[in-house]
This record gives structure tokens, C-alpha cells and sequence, in this order.
């Protein structure tokens, strides 16, 4: 990472946000986000919690934000209600990225071949 993260991250949260910056590189906010998205259709506001420290410490580390295409815009839309405490919102907003999701990664798939 390019700078310590802030103290009051503990280990495990330092150690996975470093593990996944190592991973995902310049989109590694989308993979936590996507994190974030999964654990969120299961009900445990604590894992969303946990996932959404993981991505403040994410950006703690001076990592800058992805947000060219549209999935990484409502990637950060999801990330912004869950941040406000509006869990429903967060949920809707997660159903639309994960069909954007796909269409965008088929249309890369498709300028690949």
C-alpha cells in the first residue's frame, strides 16, 4: 500500500484491503463493493459493515477512485446509501449493477475475441 492506513483499521481489515489491492489493482473498490453487494442480499448488516471498512481503508491507503464506466458509478452509488444507512436503497441499487455488471463484462468479452 502507499501510505499506513489509518490506526483505527484493526490487522484483519488492514491485511485483507492489503491482500485485495494486491489482487485488483486500480478496480479494487469495485471488488469490494461487489463484496459488499453479496453479503448484503444475506441480511447481515454486520458483514456489509465489515466490507464497507475494508473499502474506507481501501481508500485510506491514498488508492484513487475508478468511476469511468457505469458499473463503477453505481458501484459508488451503493457504496454512498450504504454509507447513509439507507440498506433498502443500497439493495435496489445493487440488483441494477449486478445486471450492468454483466452486460458490461459480456460486451468485453465480446471485444476480446
Amino acid at each position: 500500500m502507499d501510505s499506513p492506513p489509518s490506526p483505527t483499521f484493526s490487522q484483519e481489515i488492514q491485511s485483507l484491503a492489503h491482500e485485495m489491492l494486491a489482487k485488483h489493482g486500480a478496480e479494487v473498490e469495485n471488488a469490494t463493493t461487489e463484496k459488499m453487494i453479496e453479503v448484503l442480499d444475506t441480511g447481515s448488516l454486520d458483514e456489509v459493515l465489515y466490507w464497507l471498512k475494508v473499502r474506507q481503508c481501501i481508500r485510506a491507503s491514498g488508492t484513487d477512485r475508478h468511476t469511468r464506466r457505469l458499473p463503477d458509478k453505481l458501484a459508488w452509488a451503493v457504496e454512498q446509501a450504504l454509507e447513509q444507512g439507507r440498506s433498502q436503497l443500497a439493495k435496489l441499487i445493487g440488483g441494477v449493477y449486478r445486471e450492468v455488471k454483466a452486460e458490461d463484462d459480456r460486451l468485453r468479452a465480446e471485444r476480446k475475441r
